[in-house]
């Protein structure tokens, strides 16, 4: 669980080393984002599973601690998700360690606060960079690999890591929001291109998580309690979900289990899109 998280009394703890299945034995998976937050709880929970992963991130520290946690099977890569270059060395590394890839989360994302007005052209650039050209590069770049193994083995899945703020909106995150709904319309696209392929093609809306990039926004408000309180008090549930909450769902997306389901955005926000 993430430091500091609120766990009401009665709910059950969920941890990447207990998991319900062990649905990736022999799969290989490449996670984005993997330093921290629910980059780092979907490696550990694919790994957990049985999978060979491979942690990326452009922080390699992170991400090889992310790999140390997950395992013997678990390796880190640097990887900048901006850059057509880094994403096609990491390709060859993925070709040459497993030749061929079964599941790829697109994770890495950064946020940042804004209305239109307030958005410089080189922040709202910086945003799109890593949001949402991030989740095109490496798609495009690490298809041929999906596309294979979905032909040797009956199914290869891509899970990206959109947000509730793709679905709806919020003051001052113009670029986030935008960058968001543009990676669950990716998704949509791309599922329906590629499920002839066996390739499935899906995305995540996590609501409020407590994750590094929820305590950034945190730390900007003048009372860091009171924020933290409004913030769990806003879920219908009551509860800030917690970035295992998300990698379990990551994990159904990802596995054999939903071979029905593609071209889909799936909410994990505690009911806070439903009101």
């Amino acid at each position: 669980m993430t430091p500091g998280a609120v766990v009401p009394p009665g709910l059950p703890e969920i941890t990447a080393g207990a998991p319900t299945a062990r649905r990736f034995i022999g799969k290989d998976c490449l996670v984005t984002g993997a330093a921290n937050g629910i980059g780092r709880a979907a490696a550990l929970r694919l790994a957990a599973e049985g999978a060979r992963v491979i942690a990326a991130d452009l922080d390699l520290e992170g991400a090889r601690e992310t790999a140390r946690l997950a395992g013997t099977e678990a390796s880190a890569e640097r990887l900048d998700v901006r850059d057509e270059a880094s994403v096609h060395r990491l390709g060859e590394v993925v070709g040459e360690r497993f030749g061929g890839l079964d599941v790829l989360v697109n994770n890495a994302g950064i946020e940042i606060l804004g209305s239109v007005p307030e958005t410089e052209p080189e922040v709202w650039d910086e945003v799109m960079a890593v949001n949402l050209r991030g989740v095109y590069l490496m798609s495009r770049g690490l298809l041929p690999h999906l596309l294979r193994r979905a032909r040797e083995r009956g199914g290869a899945a891509i899970v990206n890591n959109a947000s509730l703020m793709g679905l709806v909106s919020s003051e001052r995150l113009a670029a986030y929001c935008a960058s968001k709904a543009g990676v669950v319309s990716l998704t949509r696209s791309m599922g329906l291109d590629h499920a002839a392929e066996g390739l499935r093609v899906n995305c995540v809306c996590p609501g409020i998580i407590h994750t590094p990039m929820l305590e950034r926004r945190f730390a900007l408000k003048a009372d860091r309690a009171e924020a933290h309180l409004a913030a769990t008090q806003r879920p219908p549930v009551r509860y800030i979900g917690r970035p295992e909450d998300v990698a379990a769902a990551i994990a159904y997306l990802a596995a054999d289990e939903s071979r029905f389901v593609t071209g889909s955005a799936l909410t994990i926000d505690g009911g806070v899109g439903a009101a």
